[in-house]
């Protein structure tokens, strides 16, 4: 007797209620998870670097300015005396000019200089603009790809927590009907109906029962974390998930068809096609000429042959590289293997979205109707527990009988719990997969 006491103290004991953590809506969940995941900063940031490329790129087509100055110090000076050359002609002195000293190699000379290039036709700077603009595109479609990935996530994990919640109510619920059936069991004991073995068989299913409590509550902890760590912040987060309305019939063909239109990925792989296309044109047009204009002005400490101390100059430039030793050849080989590639991989993206879409209505109607089930096993299995205990009460059931209809109550509660989280997070997939918010 004195082991069914502690057994009874030990099943009376109160578990440690859980750290309330901090409870918000799913769609204000969404919203932290945009501005404060990682994942999706890095997403962005990479959309913000090939945006960058196209300024990059641009500058090909945009003028430049250089301003160049510089000191200049010689071993040894060189000028020409141009009055002395004067006086050797034939030239009355009154009507000789003034002539300065032409200085051929300065001791020293300061010097400053602006040029200004203009280009004025650049064939294949004009496909690379093109080209870095398609990337730039694409690197933002994949940006929204990558947010939509992790909004799915949280989307799941917050179903994933009412799944979690459920579970450690019903957990909750069996540790206290295993809990009173011991009590009565200790009762029919000392009043000399009950046997010792029933007792312990009770109390065993009353540590079982609380067992399961603590590890249903490790499973709630652990999916409130991934829900916060979703959202940028290492504290768990309680996210609400409300009951969705579902459609109760889908057509594929429309479906399949929204989500060619909408998926982002499939966007980012068309630039990506858009992209090679461009690449393969500048290619090409690496054989045309470029045409520029250039303007430079400079100044210097010593007087120019010219007997100025400031100038400028204006050019017009025409290149045409005839031969480059076959790069522009390879260049544009390079290029159609990548437009193989990317049109390969746009295949790939369709085929994938569609398997998505496909799998995601096959789950959730599934998931629908496991659920139905579910609910009506759950119907049979609370009129089962119930009548057992009258049973037990009236003494026309024995105590195995009770403790097999309170396990098959409690299995009955987990799966409903579990058949009603699978249908919100098949119902979560399928949206994701459409390309819904």
């Amino acid at each position: 007797m004195r082991r069914f006491h502690l057994l009874a103290i030990v099943c009376s004991l109160s578990l440690p209620a859980l750290a309330e953590p901090r409870t918000i809506p799913l769609a204000d969940a969404l919203r932290e998870l945009e501005k404060n995941n990682p994942a999706a900063e890095r997403a962005a940031d990479r959309a913000r670097q090939a945006q960058a490329v196209v300024r990059q790129v641009q500058s090909a087509l945009l003028p430049g300015l250089v301003a160049y100055g510089g000191y200049l110090h010689n071993s040894d000076e060189a000028k020409v005396s141009m009055g002395e050359i004067l006086s050797k002609l034939p030239i009355p002195p009154a009507s000789r000019p003034e002539a300065p000293d032409l200085v051929i190699q300065p001791l020293n000379q300061f010097s400053a200089s602006a040029a200004l290039r203009v280009p004025l036709v650049v064939p294949n700077a004009w496909a690379d603009v093109k080209t870095a603009r398609a990337n730039a595109l694409a690197a933002s479609e994949s940006s929204g790809a990558a947010l939509a990935q992790l909004r799915g996530a949280l989307t799941r994990t917050a179903w994933l927590g009412a799944t979690a919640e459920e579970m450690v109510a019903a957990s909750m619920t069996a540790l206290e009907t295993a809990r009173e059936h011991a009590v009565a069991e200790k009762r029919a004991v000392d009043a000399g109906t009950g046997t010792p073995l029933a007792v312990l068989r009770a109390e065993a299913e009353c540590v079982r029962r609380e067992s399961e409590l603590l590890r249903a509550r490790a499973d709630l902890e652990r999916a409130q974390l991934a829900a916060g760590v979703l959202m940028g912040t290492a504290e768990p987060v309680r996210v609400m998930a409300e009951t969705p309305s579902i459609p109760t019939d889908f057509d594929l063909p429309t479906l399949l068809s929204e989500a060619r239109n909408a998926r982002p990925e499939l966007r980012a792989r068309a630039l990506a096609v858009e992209a090679a296309q461009h690449d393969i044109d500048s290619a090409h047009l690496r054989i045309a000429p470029q045409l520029s204009a250039s303007a430079a002005a400079f100044a210097s400490s010593v007087e120019l042959p010219t007997g100025e101390k400031t100038g400028w100059k204006a050019t017009v430039d025409l290149s045409w590289q005839l031969y480059d030793g076959g790069w522009r050849y390879a260049r544009r080989h390079q290029a159609e293997a990548a437009l193989d590639e990317a049109l390969a991989a746009q295949r790939e993206q369709t085929l994938e979205i569609e398997r998505e879409v496909v799998d995601a209505t096959r789950d959730l109607r599934v998931a629908r109707e496991r659920q139905r089930m579910a609910e009506k096993q759950r119907e049979l299995a609370q009129e089962a527990a119930a009548s057992a205990r009258r049973g037990f009460a009236a003494g026309t059931a024995s105590s195995l009988d009770v403790l097999d209809a309170n396990d098959r109550l409690f299995a009955a509660d987990a799966a409903l719990a579990r058949e009603r989280g699978a249908l919100g997070a098949a119902w979560a997939a399928l949206r994701h997969a459409l390309g819904r918010p």
